[in-house]
């Protein structure tokens, strides 16, 4: 008995892993200079948690690696719900062209995920000038006064709004022109504790997951840099408390004689949202829509799929799941969601995307507006704002004779039935594979049971 315990849990962790192998996805292979080129791995499983998975991302040649990004997605497969788990390592570029990108391997649980080798198109930058203005003041105010060797901590907001993001970034710059020789004395144990006196309190942290220094050049006045970034963060606000940052102090080496640089204090002060109902319950940012309909034009009783991405400078994981209610004419049906906050430029960008099944009842011509709207607090216009579906869905045909009245009715009955005419749908019903896989498991358990008992005797 004990021996067919043991199988039966090695069997199961066998099962498991089985289920739960890694799958690669190449990101955009034409970028700006501002984007990042993302490798990731997927993983799916039946459970909603899983082990943070053990992974090693590669190299590439002419791309510096930034931080990893870990998003959930939620999928609905023969009625029962399948977690996807994402792991995505952003890689930036540090001069437009194109780049050759050799093949490649990522390592997950031991587990070889082969990349062929590509071209990866990188083109100028694409900033708004308003975006570029900004820039040039934040640059203006960091060098001010600055003529030799200094460290900086620099924020890209000094007077957000409550939940809107700011980043911090922590650097030593040296002017190129400098004749004395620098080096870095135990970066190791120095940089860690300056880092805990940079994280301020009462904020929801995004990192950029610098996992060694940055290195890049930056031109003041006609005038190079060497820039050494240690630490970059966003950070959005959960309170209206003034956050201070204190001076920080890094010792380096000067030849063989230890010398100390100081960086400025900053004070943080965020403000207050206008009161509104919805003030504290909705995402705060300048976010925009894009949506798609898998076809704008069907019949009644047809299905088609709706996703829409709220994407924006602002914490877009905080935006609720559209919870849409049937009615008369439309039917909705969640399939699944996917989160996920990613470093463009200095800034941190969140994404969150949702697919929606609909199926009409009634014959018309539906604006989905009248169904999806996203409300938010814009930070560009200082004011709450909704962003509506554009969509519009025409409906042919006879009027259904049965309204669906239930999700799980619903999901086994049209599941996977986009291209079936609406004559074929009546009757049809949807092949349970897990319950099948279930039983055959069962059924071969027991078959071992029967066969060890059989040798016992």
């Amino acid at each position: 008995m004990r021996r067919i315990f043991i199988f039966l849990v090695v069997f199961f962790f066998a099962v498991l892993e089985l289920h739960a192998q890694a799958t690669l996805l190449v990101g955009e292979k034409a970028i700006t200079l501002e984007e990042n080129f993302a490798l990731s791995f997927v993983i799916k499983s039946a459970n909603a948690t899983v082990e943070t998975p053990s992974y090693k991302f590669p190299e590439l040649p002419g791309l510096r690696k930034l931080g990893v990004s870990r998003s959930k997605a939620t999928d609905i497969q023969n009625g029962q719900p399948v977690y996807s788990f994402t792991y995505s390592q952003y890689y930036q570029a540090a001069a437009p062209g194109s780049l050759l990108i050799p093949p490649a391997e990522i390592i997950v649980n031991q587990q070889s995920l082969k990349m062929e080798g590509f071209a990866l198109q990188v083109s100028p930058s694409e900033q708004k000038e308003e975006e570029v203005e900004q820039s040039k003041a934040q640059i203006e105010d960091l060098f001010k006064g600055q003529s030799s060797v200094f460290l900086a901590l620099t924020s890209t907001q000094f007077k957000p709004f409550v939940g809107q993001g700011f980043t911090l970034k922590f650097s030593l710059f040296i002017p190129d022109d400098n004749s004395t020789r620098y080096s870095f004395d135990r970066n190791d144990v120095q940089i860690p504790a300056l880092i805990q006196k940079i994280r301020p309190k009462n904020c929801w942290e995004e990192s950029f997951g610098l996992q060694e220094v940055k290195v890049s050049k930056v031109v003041y006045k006609n005038k190079k840099y060497t820039e050494y970034r240690f630490f970059q963060s966003t950070y959005f606000p959960l309170d209206a408390k003034k956050i201070v940052v204190p001076s920080l102090s890094l010792q380096m080496l000067k030849n063989t004689e230890k010398v100390v640089f100081s960086s400025k204090p900053i004070v943080i002060v965020p403000q207050e949202l206008p009161n509104h109902p919805l003030k504290g319950k909705v995402p705060v940012g300048d976010f925009y829509l894009k949506e798609s309909l898998s076809r704008d034009q069907v019949q009644t009783g047809d299905t088609v799929v709706y996703v829409s991405s709220v994407v924006g400078d602002g914490n877009s994981i905080l935006w609720d799941s559209k919870l849409i209610e049937s009615d008369y004419f439309l039917n909705f049906f969640p399939l699944g969601t996917q989160s996920s906050v990613y470093p463009y430029g200095e800034k941190m960008l969140g994404n969150k995307t949702e697919k929606i099944l609909i199926i009409p009842s009634q014959p018309g011509k539906f604006a989905l507006k009248s169904y999806f709207n996203w409300i938010f607090f814009n930070t560009r216009t200082a004011t709450y704002d909704t962003l509506h579906s554009e969509a519009i869905l025409e409906v042919s045909g006879q009027p259904s004779d049965r309204l669906l009245n239930t999700q799980s009715e619903t999901m086994s009955l049209y599941r996977g039935l986009e291209k079936l005419a609406a004559d074929k749908v009546i009757g049809y019903r949807w092949m349970d594979w897990r319950l099948i896989f279930n039983v055959l498991i069962g059924l071969i358990l027991l078959w071992l049971v029967f066969l060890m008992t059989k040798a016992k005797k």
